[in-house]
C-alpha cells in the first residue's frame, strides 16, 4: 500500500534497524498486561477526560462515505464476510421459496390413496 510520500517521489522506507526491533520485541515481552490498579487508573483517567464527548465521527456525505470505505482496504476479496454471508442468506430464502412454490411430484390421486 502507497502512502503520501512514496507517490511524492521519496524514497522508500529503509529496512528496519535489526537491534531496534530486538529491543522492542524485548519491551513487549516484558509487558505482562495490565494490572487492577493499571486499569482501574485507565479507567478513572478516561471518566474525567470523557474523550467519547468530542469524538463525533465523519458529519459529511464525503466522510462518511470514506469512513465506510475504510474497512475496505485491507479485504483479502471483493465481498467481505459479512458480504458473503448476506448474500449466501439471500440465495438460501430464495432456494427455500423454491421449493415451497414447486409443485409436488407426487399427484393428488395418489397422496390421497396413500394416506
Amino acid at each position: 500500500m502507497r502512502n503520501a510520500t512514496t507517490e511524492l517521489g521519496s524514497k522508500p522506507p529503509a529496512v528496519p534497524n535489526p537491534k531496534r526491533v530486538a529491543a522492542g520485541r524485548l519491551n513487549r515481552a516484558k509487558r505482562k498486561g495490565l494490572t487492577d490498579e493499571g486499569r482501574e487508573r485507565l479507567r478513572r483517567a478516561a471518566h474525567a477526560h470523557k474523550p467519547w464527548l468530542s469524538s463525533t465521527g465523519p458529519r459529511t456525505l464525503a466522510g462518511k462515505a470514506t469512513a465506510a470505505a475504510n474497512g475496505k482496504k485491507r479485504q483479502l476479496g471483493l465481498l467481505s464476510v459479512r458480504e458473503m454471508k448476506a448474500d449466501l442468506r439471500k440465495l438460501r430464502a430464495m432456494l427455500r421459496d423454491m421449493a415451497e412454490s414447486r409443485p409436488s411430484t407426487v399427484p393428488d390421486r395418489l397422496r390421497s390413496a396413500a394416506t
